[in-house]
C-alpha cells in the first residue's frame, strides 16, 4: 500500500508539474511581429550538427532554416543520422531549404546573389579581437539590437573554420561569443545555441511597455542613400586616402547597431546633405 501511495503522489506531482509547464508559454512581443529570421548554414561539413541546429531552433522558436553550399550530400543532410540528432526538430530539418553550388570552392558570387533578399545580414566569428579592425568590428550577441520589421539572415559557417574573411564581408553585423582563452573554438550548434538564446530573450521575453505604437525602422535603402552622402562628405573633407576608408566603416558601423527610425534617419541624412552643399558652395565661392 506505501509504494502504491509513493506512486500515486509521483503521478500527481508529474501531472501538476505538466499543468504549470503549459501556463509558461511564452509569447511573441507584438512589435516583433513582422520579423523574420533565416538561420543560414554555410558549406556546413556535418549532417549531425545540421540535425543539432534544427532541434536547437525548435527550443527557441526559429523556423526557417537554409543550408547553403553543403559539403555533405544533400541525401546525408536528411538521412536518419541527421534526424535523430534534430529530435522534435525534425520538421525543421526537412523543410529546410538546400542550396547546392556547381562550382563549391567559389561559392560566393552566388552567395552574394541570394543574401541581396535580406534587409540585415548578420555574421557569427569567433576570428580577431574585438577592437582590432574597423571594417570587422565584432559585437557580442547581448549587444545586438533587434528591428521591429526585418528579413534577417544569421551565417553560420563550416565546423572546421568557421566563415571567410569574404563571406563576413557580405554582413552588416558581426556578432562574436566572448570565450575562455585557452580552448576558445565552439561546437557549431553550441555557438548556434548561445546567439538564438540571446536572440529569443530579446523578442519574447521583453516588457512590452505603455503600448506605444511600434518605430518604423529604417530599411537598407534609406541607410544606403546616408552612406553615400557620408562618403561624399568624407571625399569633400580631404581626409588622408589610407584613412578614408577606416572613417567610413566607423560610421557604417555606429549607424548599423543604431537601428534607427525613418524619421530619424531622414534627419541625419538631411544633415549631411546640407554639409555637402554648403561645402559644395564654399568652394564655388573660393574659385571666383
Amino acid at each position: 500500500m506505501l509504494k502504491t501511495k509513493r506512486a500515486r503522489v509521483r503521478l500527481n506531482k508529474k501531472k501538476i508539474h505538466r499543468e504549470i509547464n503549459n501556463f509558461q508559454e511564452t509569447y511573441l512581443d507584438e512589435k516583433y511581429r513582422n520579423i523574420t529570421f533565416e538561420i543560414v548554414l554555410v558549406s556546413p561539413e556535418t549532417a549531425g550538427n545540421i540535425g543539432s541546429i534544427a532541434r536547437v531552433m525548435k527550443n527557441f522558436n526559429f523556423r526557417n532554416l537554409v543550408i547553403f553550399n553543403p559539403m555533405e550530400e544533400a541525401s546525408k543532410i536528411l538521412s536518419y543520422e541527421a534526424q535523430g540528432y534534430a529530435m522534435h526538430g525534425k520538421d525543421i530539418l526537412l523543410n529546410s531549404e538546400i542550396i547546392t553550388i556547381d562550382n563549391q570552392k567559389n561559392h560566393i558570387p552566388e552567395f552574394k546573389k541570394y543574401l541581396k533578399k535580406f534587409d540585415l545580414v548578420i555574421a557569427t566569428t569567433a576570428k580577431g579581437k574585438r577592437y582590432t579592425n574597423i571594417k570587422r568590428l565584432a559585437i557580442f550577441p547581448e549587444d545586438l539590437s533587434i528591428p521591429y520589421s526585418k528579413n534577417i539572415a544569421i551565417l553560420f559557417g563550416k565546423e572546421s573554420r568557421g566563415l571567410t574573411n569574404e563571406e563576413i564581408k557580405l554582413a552588416d553585423i558581426i556578432l562574436r561569443i566572448p570565450t575562455g582563452n585557452e580552448y576558445p573554438a565552439l561546437n557549431l550548434s553550441h555557438a548556434c545555441a548561445i546567439i538564438l538564446y540571446e536572440l529569443f530573450k530579446k523578442i519574447y521575453v521583453v516588457k512590452i511597455g505603455r503600448g506605444e505604437k511600434p518605430v518604423l525602422l529604417a530599411d537598407k535603402e534609406d541607410r544606403n542613400l546616408l552612406y553615400s552622402f557620408v562618403k561624399d562628405l568624407i571625399e569633400k573633407l580631404k581626409i588622408r586616402s589610407h584613412k578614408e576608408e577606416n572613417v567610413y566603416f566607423a560610421f557604417q558601423n555606429v549607424f548599423e547597431r543604431a537601428f534607427m527610425s525613418k524619421k530619424e534617419l531622414s534627419l541625419i541624412t538631411g544633415l549631411f546633405s546640407k554639409l555637402n552643399s554648403v561645402l559644395k558652395d564654399i568652394k564655388l565661392y573660393e574659385k571666383r
